[in-house]
């Protein structure tokens, strides 16, 4: 049978699991797809508003921000200040040992001009390039739905930097931790964590962890359980703004340039901060057959903040050789490139 391809978003019936209806040609996510409605949106960020509110302005920080110098993360911090200028807040940035120069000089440049304090999350180089180089050679490590928004070394280092934001707010005694996920990242713009819900992430991260051969017994990546059970029973939340605002490429990188913001060069068309993300994208097109970025840039399509042309064109743009060799190296992983 020949491939499929939804007619509204980017989806086609070669990814496992997903079906497309042949009398209505969509897939089975566009065909029960409700968008939150602009009254919904309202009704969040007036939520979000009354959390700020209500919880901020009790310690040194009100929300620890997950910065990683690229379009989104700088846009959304941004933003974020300009609706809430009296949100303290301090942005971590993570050294995953591929981050760019631009993106650490576009980190600094956005806390700078947000006022809001700034903070490298470093680990050993060694620990981490052995840790991503297992998430290369595993072979459905995640669960299907994980595996659907990522790639098996995106899906380590996201989760890395969540547990270690989270251990951040409890430690600094911030109720708020936020993230610049779009709309076709994360549709629940609110999470609330309570000490149960921790305990069952910190557990699922670390059998992941195992799966791929990784014994985090010193607790480098996940979130320390001393942590979680001398936690305050205090409300703590992760925030998705970004999934909630009026969303263009466009108008994000008009908004940021403006600013001062540059473009980093990397020559990657779905990252402007991470120089792995190429060598990501192709491990996990050449384990599973299609882009790890295909379910985000479909959300996106779905939604109408892309177009579907545009999205078709991200997902079939050719990887970068260069950025694909020299992360094998790093992580000293032979491949063939064809």
């Amino acid at each position: 049978m020949s491939k499929l391809v939804c007619k509204k978003c980017i989806l086609d019936s070669d990814i496992p699991g997903i079906n497309i209806n042949t009398e209505t040609e969509l897939c089975h996510f566009c065909e029960t797809y409700t968008p939150l409605s602009s009254q919904e949106k309202d009704e969040y960020l007036a939520k979000i508003k009354k959390l700020f509110e209500d919880y901020g302005g009790k310690g040194k920080y009100d929300v620890i921000y997950a910065l990683s110098g690229g379009k989104d993360s700088s846009y959304t911090l941004y933003k974020l200040k300009q609706d809430y200028p009296f949100l303290k807040v301090l942005a971590v940035q993570f050294d995953n040992g591929f981050i760019s120069e631009g993106a650490v000089k576009n980190a600094r440049k956005i806390c700078e001009i947000t006022g809001s304090d700034y903070f490298m999350l470093t680990m050993e180089k060694k620990i981490l390039y052995n840790t991503f180089r297992k998430a290369a050679e595993s072979y459905d490590a995640f669960p299907k739905f994980a595996k659907y928004r990522a790639s098996d070394i995106c899906n380590i280092c996201i989760t890395i930097i969540k547990q270690k934001l989270i251990e951040q707010a409890i430690v600094q005694k911030a109720p708020f931790i936020v993230f610049a996920f779009t709309g076709g990242q994360s549709p629940n713009p609110i999470i609330n964590l309570s000490r149960n819900f921790l305990l069952w992430s910190r557990n699922l991260f670390e059998k992941q962890l195992e799966k791929i051969g990784v014994d985090d017994k010193d607790e480098l990546f996940l979130l320390k359980k001393e942590i979680i059970e001398n936690k305050e029973d205090t409300a703590l939340s992760i925030l998705h703004p970004l999934c909630l605002w009026e969303y263009s490429e466009d108008k994000v990188l008009d908004t940021l340039l403006k600013v001062g913001w540059e473009q980093p060069g990397i020559n990657d068309s779905n990252s402007t901060n991470c120089t792995l993300n190429a060598f990501a994208c192709y491990n996990h097109l050449d384990k599973y057959g299609f882009h790890p970025y295909t379910f985000d840039i479909a959300g996106l399509v779905r939604s109408g903040e892309m177009s579907r042309e545009e999205g078709l064109e991200k997902i079939n743009q050719e990887l970068s050789r260069p950025l694909i060799e020299e992360a094998a190296k790093k992580l000293e992983l032979d491949i063939k490139i064809s």
